[in-house]
């Protein structure tokens, strides 16, 4: 899983890089907490977020929680952003999106899809770093609350 998850950010951050133009594209990492996958466990992830216009931002994540009760999670997230309020420092988004949650336990092996509902806000440090916070939630059969953090490099 280890070999997965870093071949995966390496083609992450190869596309990302091959197409980036006029600071349209991020990339990025989340910490972050899931309330529910067996009573709450951390998370650390990588983000790519791509700007339509000023308005409406595109943003796939991959988050792989920390192992708990011989437990190991990952999701996958794809959201939208409306950065209903823009200004030069910040900006505040609601968001929805899809997600996919899986989680393996010895041989037991369980996947939940769901619907992301929620918001946050983005701070411009520079023209090139952001950082951030997200609140929202997972609603699936196994539903679950995550708050996170994240910090953004801009291309």
């Amino acid at each position: 899983m280890k070999k997965l998850f870093v071949t995966l950010m390496v083609c992450l951050l190869t596309s990302t890089a091959l197409w980036a133009q006029d600071s349209k594209w991020g990339i990025g990492l989340n910490l972050g907490y899931g309330t529910d996958v067996l009573t709450g466990q951390a998370f650390l992830g990588g983000r790519v977020l791509y700007d339509i216009d000023d308005r409406f931002d595109v943003v796939g994540s991959f988050n792989r929680y920390f192992k708990k009760y011989e437990t190991k999670c990952w999701d996958i997230n794809a959201d939208f952003h409306w950065n209903v309020y823009h200004h030069e420092y910040f900006e505040v988004y609601p968001l929805v999106g899809l997600t996919y949650l899986h989680a393996k336990a010895g041989s037991a092996k369980d996947g939940w899809f769901g619907v992301n509902l929620g918001g946050g806000i983005m701070f411009n440090i520079n023209d090139r770093w952001k950082i951030g916070a997200e609140l929202k939630g997972q609603i699936m059969s196994n539903s679950q609350f995550v708050p996170l953090a994240t910090a953004m490099y801009r291309f």
